[in-house]
This record gives structure tokens, sequence and C-alpha cells, in this order.
């Protein structure tokens, strides 16, 4: 005798095979719309692609003063680079901006600090179509000179660092910010090491999205730089890091000086315009000053000489060596 299983059973089947065809092509849909995302978005696992482009490094001065009074300089407590890299594909102009400076201990009193950036840009025909950049820095606390009198020749066996990585889209922001503690023997010579621990540290931090004005482009800081130091006067610009919006503006002046002596040195072509900038956050608060000095016919403006006082009794100045 055979057995039929009736009407509600292969109403029941029929519901799993469109329960499991719905699954399927759910996956098959996500999996596709990662694999597109993934190729058509910016990504650090993919190596920037090689182009033209310029850099340039520098002698960092020190010059620690008292009510502006000058009391102390020191040449060479540093180094740094800057870079400006294009290339062209399919999906539009792809520009690597990248910033690095760091003490030499040997050269400032046993003094550990480091910072640096790199944002990668994807540019279209309408603009900036999509930032991801990364940013990794010491996380020093000092205030005065006299505390910073006590962090030189530090015994400290670790040292604290501060991780930032962020994609930014046409409407909306999503950022990662991440602490983590290092051994104080590691020291800008450790980059890979260090970048490494903060991908790590950055991987378990959550991530927070802010919403940008529609129709505006709020690109990151080296970007904002590089579109304002490419205008013939300057002007004014914001950008987003750490998912804080903040103001920036040049003001630009020739400087026969200047242009005079990075040419003697093979540094400039053109005239150079010596640019003064101030930086501040849109809500408020403290600006920052700074000076720097540019090849004004240079096809990637690297600064030649930067100029800024990052604490009340510190001034740096970058100056360009190649």
């Amino acid at each position: 005798m055979t057995h039929h299983a009736g009407p509600t059973a292969d109403c029941s089947r029929l519901i799993r095979r469109r329960e499991w065809a719905k699954l399927l092509v759910g996956a098959a849909l996500f999996a596709a719309a990662r694999s597109n995302g993934h190729a058509a978005g910016l990504s650090w696992d993919t190596p920037a692609r090689g182009g033209a482009g310029a850099e340039h490094r520098y002698r960092v001065d020190a010059q620690v003063a008292l009510f502006s009074v000058p009391l102390l300089r020191r040449a060479g407590v540093g180094a740094g680079t800057a870079a400006w890299r294009e290339s062209s594909g399919d999906d539009g102009t792809m520009r690597v901006l990248e910033f690095a400076a760091y003490s030499l201990p040997e050269r400032a009193a046993g003094l550990n600090r480091l910072g640096f950036i790199e944002e990668r840009i994807r540019l279209a025909d309408a603009g900036m179509a999509e930032a991801i950049y990364f940013g990794l820095m010491t996380a020093s606390s000092e205030e005065s000179a006299d505390e910073a009198r006590k962090a030189l020749h530090s015994t400290a066996s670790q040292v604290a660092y501060t991780a930032v990585d962020a994609r930014i889209q046409s409407h909306s922001t999503e950022t990662a910010t991440a602490h983590f503690m290092a051994a104080s023997a590691l020291s800008a010579g450790h980059r890979t090491q260090l970048e490494r621990m903060a991908r790590q540290a950055l991987a378990a931090a959550p991530r927070e999205s802010v919403g940008l004005t529609p129709g505006g482009e709020t690109p990151p800081f080296l970007q904002a730089m590089a579109q304002l130091l490419r205008q013939p006067n300057g002007g004014e610009s914001q950008y987003i890091y750490n998912g804080r919006l903040y103001r920036l503006r040049l003001r630009r002046a020739a400087d026969p000086k200047a242009g005079e002596y990075f040419r003697k040195r093979g540094l400039a072509s053109g005239p150079v315009i010596a640019v003064d900038g101030k930086l501040q956050r849109a809500s408020g608060g403290k600006p920052i000053d700074f000076r720097l000095w540019v090849d004004e016919s240079a096809a990637h403006p690297i600064p030649l000489r930067i100029e800024y006082q990052p604490k009340s009794y510190l001034r740096l100045a970058f100056e360009a060596e190649s």
C-alpha cells in the first residue's frame, strides 16, 4: 500500500523550498554587494597605484620659548616626509597624500614622539567621490614647558598611542578611534610594527557614523590643504577629522627672498609664495596658526618649509632637504 503525504505535507515542502530559495538568493545578492563594494570602494588591502607625484624630506628644528622670548634653539631634533602621488584609472583619479613627522631621541634629549597620516582620495569629474584616511600619533599630554622638561629622558617602559581610521563618502563619514600602549623602545623606524598594532586596536573599536551636509564636499585634512594650495588666491575650506568638522583658511603672498633661497638649493624652479594658514574647530575653540612656503610652479605643491607652534612653549620648523 503506497502512503501519500497529502496536500499538507506537499505544501510544507513547497514552503521550505521557497524559503531555501529566498535564503540562497539573498546570500548571493549579499556576496555580490560585498564584492562590488570592495571592488569599487577604496581599501587599505589594495596597494595604492603608482603614478606621477612629488616627495620632500624634512629636517625638523625646534625652539623653546617662554612668553614669546626664545630660550633654546636646536636643529635636527627630528625629521619628516610629505608625499603627493596621483594616477588615473577607469574609476577616476586616485590621489595619495602622506605626511609623517618624528623626533630623533638622540637629538631630542630622549624624547620619542611620532605622528603620520595617509589619505587615499578617489576623484571623479564632479569632485571627491570617496576618501579613506589612517592616522597614528603618540598621545603626549605635556601642556607646559615644565611638563615637557619632565618628559625628557623618560624611563617609562611603554608609550601611549592614538590611531584613527575613517571612510568619507558623499553624505556621511564613518570613523574608528583606538588607544593602545607600545614599548617605549619602538620609534619611527618601527612604523610597520606600530601600524600593525594600531590596526589590531582599531579592529576592536566601535565605528561611529556622522552625517554630512548633502551637496557639499567635506574632504580629509591633507586633501583640503592640497585643494587650497592649488587655488591662485588660497581661500577657505572645511575638512573632517575623527568625526569632527574643522575650518581651514589660507592666505598667499609672494616671497622673493625665499624663492631665491630655495632655487639656489635646487628645491624650486619658479616663484615661491608664503602661505599663512589657520585651522579651527567649526564649533569654536582656539585657532591654530601655521605658515608654509611652496613653489608656485610645482604641479604638486608640497611645502618647502613649514612653521607652526604645537604648544605654547614650542615652535617647530620643517625644512625641506630633498
